[in-house]
């Protein structure tokens, strides 16, 4: 990719790197990884973007350190083919009563336990209505970025996004750890193929008469990867960047989703205070490696020929 600044649809660089990301892509998954059909409607979207037309394949660049994690995030399912590393359950709970318990009749739990045993309907949806907007906010911000004219916050944007997760997977791999939800029902136990359990989100699902967590969770690519959450780590994201885009009813926005988040990752017995800690961490890291390194420092000039090629 000699030349970002100009769009050519059948340009040779541009075809030659999409043959070959596309041979690695599909050995990845046929080899390593399975196929699925999520796989295949990837494919074919990321053909689409890169093919179309010249606004398109500017939002497949800006986006590309989204779809990057897409990628690696749906290969974490093969985590337990491969894990050397111990799983933990009961360790990681006694740890978080030892750090963050609370006395509950007579003694010393987790926060999400004692939410367990004292639930509230009105909590129900509003941890159900808040956690979900993890998946389109980030989004719709990046869309609101590119159509602003402001590509560098976009990229900038996932790629801190792209690095927060890439922290995040290796505490996946190096600590691997089981959600709250499972101690609770399965207690000391591992079984290691089991999938993962919308939880207290389920309850959610049961108010609007619709399982959308339940499905999400059902297709789930690791069940121990709680710690760190990046739930946690995804709207602090939101909220910076969109105080750089100096918008203040987003940053509202973003404020109020990440409360919700926080709350509801801990109600829902889907994250233990110290994930979300954890997750958090990775965001701040994120955002200092972004600010400090990617684009000052680290690769400047692809970087600067892909904003260059964005805003052109």
């Amino acid at each position: 990719m000699t030349d970002l600044t100009q769009f050519d649809r059948l340009s040779k660089p541009w075809v030659k790197w999409f043959m070959i990301l596309s041979i690695l892509y599909w050995l990845w998954f046929a080899v390593v990884v399975g196929i699925d059909d999520l796989n295949i409607y990837f494919y074919i979207m990321i053909t689409f973007f890169f093919f179309n037309s010249a606004r398109t394949r500017k939002l497949l660049v800006v986006f590309s350190p989204f779809f990057i994690y897409m990628i690696l995030y749906s290969s974490l399912k093969v985590l337990h083919k491969f894990n050397v590393f111990t799983i933990h359950i009961e360790d990681l709970y006694e740890l978080e009563v030892k750090l963050f318990g609370i006395w509950y009749n007579g003694k010393k739990v987790p926060v999400s336990e004692y939410f367990v045993e004292n639930l509230n309907p009105f909590l129900d949806f509003y941890a159900g209505a808040s956690y979900i907007t993890w998946v389109p906010f980030p989004i719709l911000f990046a869309l609101i970025l590119f159509f602003s004219n402001k590509p560098k916050i976009a990229f900038n944007f996932w790629v801190s996004f792209l690095i927060a997760n890439l922290l995040g997977f290796i505490g996946y791999i190096t600590y691997p750890a089981a959600p709250p939800w499972y101690y609770f029902e399965y207690g000391s136990q591992l079984i290691v193929d089991l999938k993962g359990n919308a939880a207290g989100l389920a309850r959610f699902d049961d108010i609007i008469g619709m399982p959308i967590y339940k499905n999400m969770y059902s297709e789930g690519t690791n069940t121990f990867g709680a710690m760190p959450s990046m739930h946690a780590a995804f709207p602090l994201l939101l909220t910076y960047f969109s105080l750089k885009f100096g918008k203040k009813w987003i940053t509202i926005v973003a404020i109020i989703s990440m409360v919700g988040i926080w709350f509801g990752a801990v109600y829902t017995a889907h994250h233990y205070i110290i994930d979300i800690i954890f997750g958090i961490l990775c965001g701040i890291l994120a955002i200092i490696i972004t600010e400090s390194l990617i684009n000052r420092k680290f690769a400047v000039r692809w970087y600067e020929s892909a904003i260059d090629f964005i805003r052109k």
